[in-house]
């Protein structure tokens, strides 16, 4: 018979162990079955775009995921759309399951079907490229690969950008009225043109005045509030070269809040401090060329991603052992 104070321990253990939920599974995809899993993608189906499964562009095994804006005749069929029941619909960008309204915007995007808690501690990992051609003058268009939102009428509180094929990260936060986005640079590749963020590294992008009048953005101020931000080096350029990401958020709009990128094994930022919208919803994740209108195609591929808890679970490089 155990002692009345080591029964009162173990009691005490077991009763912490039952109330602490377990750690789900790590989520993992290397597109190896030749298919893109409807439990666990929503493609956003729209005409101007294509989703294949491409066995001779790989970052590791057999095949990749592909997104396609304008897509060309030389790139394999689309995947045939699989009737099945919708947890979360490709094109829904809402909790209140708000349909998208098709604007001027071009997207061929694939959503996580899985969304989380805001604030959620989660680590993704993935291998991305672009393929298109070059522009022949500068192309300041927007175009996003690669999003972490919060469901609601929000920007991403992670993006993936490019302008003038030149990748770079920023984050979100609300502005000082909670009624606007704060958008802040936090990471680039060499030889950005920093004209986007005139003169400080964040600018008021959207919101809306106490009327509900849409306001315009403001460059004049940095409205970046309570933010460290870490940059240890340059972005690599995922045009043509695949790139290995493996990005850690914790965002809640609270003090604590924290996002970390790598890419292809190094680190290059770290970000600490409120970001994102405290009226949002759960958060997800969509990756796919996003951007204003143009005429010229554009390919993305996905391989190798990895949802989970630690670095060691989602890094891509892990297929390379």
């Amino acid at each position: 018979m155990l002692p009345a104070f080591l029964r009162w321990s173990l009691s005490a253990i077991l009763l912490l162990l039952a109330a602490t939920p377990a750690a789900a599974a790590p989520l993992m995809d290397g597109f190896e079955g030749g298919r893109i899993p409807p439990q666990v993608w929503s493609p956003c189906r729209r005409p101007e775009g294509r989703f294949f499964i491409d066995g001779m562009l790989a970052r590791s095994g057999r095949y990749s995921a592909g997104m396609a804006l304008l897509p060309t005749p030389d790139l394999p069929p689309e995947v045939e759309a699989v009737n099945t029941e919708h947890r979360r619909s490709g094109c829904i960008d809402s909790d209140r399951d708000m349909d998208f309204m098709a604007g001027s915007d071009q997207r061929a995007e694939l959503w996580l079907r899985e969304t989380e808690p805001k604030g959620t501690d989660l680590w993704y990992g993935f291998s991305f490229r672009i393929d298109a051609p070059p522009a022949p003058e500068a192309d300041a268009r927007r175009l996003l690969v690669g999003q972490w939102k919060q469901a609601g009428q929000y920007s991403p509180f992670l993006g993936q950008r490019f302008r003038n094929r030149k990748f770079y990260l920023t984050v979100e936060q609300d502005g000082p009225a909670r009624l606007q986005q704060c958008r802040v640079l936090v990471a680039w590749e060499d030889g950005y043109d920093f004209s986007d963020f005139p003169p400080h590294h964040s600018f008021l992008h959207d919101g809306f005045d106490a009327a509900g009048a849409r306001l315009p953005p403001d460059y004049t101020t940095d409205c970046a509030t309570g933010l460290s931000i870490d940059r240890k080096a340059p972005l690599p350029s995922p045009y043509g070269a695949w790139v290995d990401m493996v990005i850690h958020v914790k965002v809640d709009a609270q003090p604590d809040d924290l996002i970390e990128v790598w890419a292809n094994g190094r680190k290059i930022v770290t970000v600490r401090g409120r970001l994102g919208y405290r009226d949002s919803g759960r958060q997800y994740f969509k990756i796919g060329p996003y951007r204003d209108p143009a005429d010229t195609p554009v390919v993305a591929h996905l391989d190798n991603f990895g949802l989970g808890h630690s670095f060691e679970e989602v890094d891509p490089r892990r297929f390379d052992q």
